[in-house]
């Protein structure tokens, strides 16, 4: 009889270690699907938004209009508030990249018609064709500008979906993220649904409800540590793995905000797991008597 115990404890307690690397694994899993919606939109948000402050637009002026002038206009350029950097390029650079561009000297031949140039960049909440069109349509009211080029493929092509792109990231974070915790939170719940019993008989025999709900509290906080440090080591070794192959999209340059989301993810997975579990033992401990057989 007593091996026969022995046994059926040894069982039991191999079910509570299983049932607890389940939850624990399952709580990991979700936070891991959760950390890397979230720095996917992250990135692709950085990787957006550095390429439209890369896009350069270059001023074109007339042979004749003299640099000094230029670069006076370069300054009143500066002013305006949908520039983001700005720089001169002279005749000469100027001049020296047609002629390695073409692959010879034009300027023996004819009268070189290459005058400097402004090369500028706007703020990303321009960077798409509507905003450039206007801003490029005020540059050229100028009478010393004889036009304004733009790689308008790259903006037509990705800079115009841009909030389409964010949007449809956010959606697809919020999405997955709702169907990631309902699925963990019924997951702990049923765990305390199974020891329903157990709660009712220690309020029955006096303990109280603080008691009560201690190691369930105590339970959810060590399952949603576990699950927070299996999960942050899984991404941070992806994050480290995906800037080695992709250093143009993973950026670890703001390693500051990096560190802001992996922390706000392991305390979520500790709230998270306390807050259910909280809320769980409290609809057992106030429940009726009767309801606990449905």
């Amino acid at each position: 009889m007593s091996k026969y115990s022995d046994s059926i404890d040894r069982i039991t307690k191999a079910r509570l270690k299983l049932s607890a690397f389940g939850s624990i694994f399952s709580l990991a899993l979700t936070i891991f699907l959760i950390g890397s919606l979230v720095f996917f939109g992250y990135f692709s948000y950085r990787f957006i938004n550095n390429l439209s402050k890369n896009i350069e637009i270059e001023i074109l002026f007339y042979p004749d209009v003299k640099e000094k002038d230029i670069q006076a206009y370069e300054q009143e350029l500066k002013l305006k508030s949908y520039i983001s950097k700005s720089r001169f390029s002279s005749q000469i650079e100027n001049t020296k990249e047609a002629i390695k561009a073409i692959g010879n000297d034009y300027t023996e031949i004819i009268t070189n018609p290459i005058n400097g140039s402004i090369i500028f960049s706007v703020t990303p909440e321009y960077a798409n064709e509507d905003s450039l069109n206007v801003i490029s349509k005020e540059i050229k009211q100028r009478a010393i500008v004889q036009d304004v080029q733009y790689p308008d493929t790259i903006v037509k092509a990705v800079l115009n979906n841009f909030v389409k792109i964010q949007v449809v990231i956010v959606l697809l974070c919020g999405v997955f993220m709702l169907i990631s915790m309902l699925l963990i939170g019924n997951y702990l719940r049923l765990n305390i649904y199974a020891k329903r019993f157990n709660i009712k008989t220690l309020l029955l025999v006096g303990a109280t409800r603080g008691f009560v709900r201690r190691p369930f509290i105590y339970k959810g906080f060590v399952q949603g540590v576990w699950g927070g440090v299996i999960a942050l080591s899984i991404l941070a070794y992806l994050l480290y793995i995906g800037n080695s192959v992709f250093p143009e999209f993973v950026i670890f340059s703001e390693i500051y905000n990096i560190s802001i989301i992996l922390g706000g993810l392991f305390l979520f997975s500790i709230l998270f797991t306390v807050l259910i579990s909280l809320s769980s033992v409290n609809k057992y401990i106030s429940i009726n008597t009767d309801r606990l057989y449905l």
